[in-house]
């Protein structure tokens, strides 16, 4: 049966040279009778080309204006004043200038007709903060921004349970296990419980199966390991409910197990 569909195959590969090629030679000979087409094409070729050259050289699209960020400390390296807005390479100018910045996300070089270029910025979105010499903000890519601050701010949830020896670096991206699991837990939070992702001013991730995080600086919630927070989450949203109901001053709710356990304040 095998060699019979390869036989087969070997048959519509066979036939479809002999098509291909009735096919070119009739396309060709349709030109030859119709000529008026392809001229078009190469004209119109020609003339993107001649267009192509001419703006490359004209003095009209030499660069004479470039607009830096305001306060900003991005310099140009090389002087580009007089050179031709169309040549210029600017993703070279780009790289060149994230060199300078590398806490930036993204630097865009925009040309601006006829003879401006313009520098935008696109800064980094701190999402959190992590503790080394000093507080530091980081970012959801888990690059740590290089504003320290000798207290943490009260803006950003603090992630914690890193070691000194994890090898965590200011102005870099950072490819830490633990600072990657406690950005994730961030991000489930608050999709899955944004009420109390709100809430949330720590997260701990020193036991990668045993995870922790703070609700407004007082109460600890204990859960499992990554793949069980979805549902532990859905024990605390329940243990939420009863001690709003009663009342309660909670120091600690353990959602690990069926029936979260709930450590009153004494």
């Amino acid at each position: 049966m095998s060699a019979r569909r390869s036989r087969q195959h070997r048959g519509r590969l066979t036939g479809a040279v002999p098509r291909l090629g009735r096919g070119l030679a009739a396309t060709g000979r349709w030109t030859i009778r119709h000529p008026q087409p392809a001229l078009l094409v190469v004209v119109a070729c020609v003339a993107v080309w001649a267009l192509w050259g001419y703006a490359q050289q004209a003095d009209a699209f030499r660069v004479e204006h470039v607009f830096l960020p305001p306060n900003s400390a991005l310099r140009l390296r090389a002087p580009i004043i007089g050179e031709n807005l169309w040549a210029l390479d600017v993703r070279a100018l780009a790289d060149d200038l994230k060199q300078q910045a590398p806490w930036l996300k993204e630097i865009r070089v925009v040309r601006q007709m006829p003879n401006a270029v313009w520098i935008e910025t696109v800064p980094r979105l701190a999402v959190a903060q992590v503790r080394l010499d000093r507080w530091y903000p980081v970012d959801r890519e888990g690059f740590i921004l290089p504003e320290g601050r000798a207290e943490a701010s009260g803006a950003l949830v603090r992630l914690s349970g890193f070691d000194r020896a994890d090898g965590l670096r200011v102005g870099k991206d950072n490819a830490d296990e633990r600072l990657a699991l406690a950005l994730r837990v961030r991000v489930l939070l608050r999709r899955e419980a944004p009420v109390i992702a709100r809430r949330v001013t720590d997260i701990n991730v020193a036991e990668i199966r045993q995870l922790r995080f703070t609700l407004d600086d007082k109460t600890e919630v204990r859960c499992g390991s990554e793949a069980e927070l979805e549902a532990h989450l859905a024990r605390l949203r329940a243990a939420l409910k009863v001690i709003a109901k009663q009342s309660l001053e909670a120091r600690y709710i353990d959602v690990r197990f069926q029936e979260p356990v709930i450590g009153p304040r004494t």
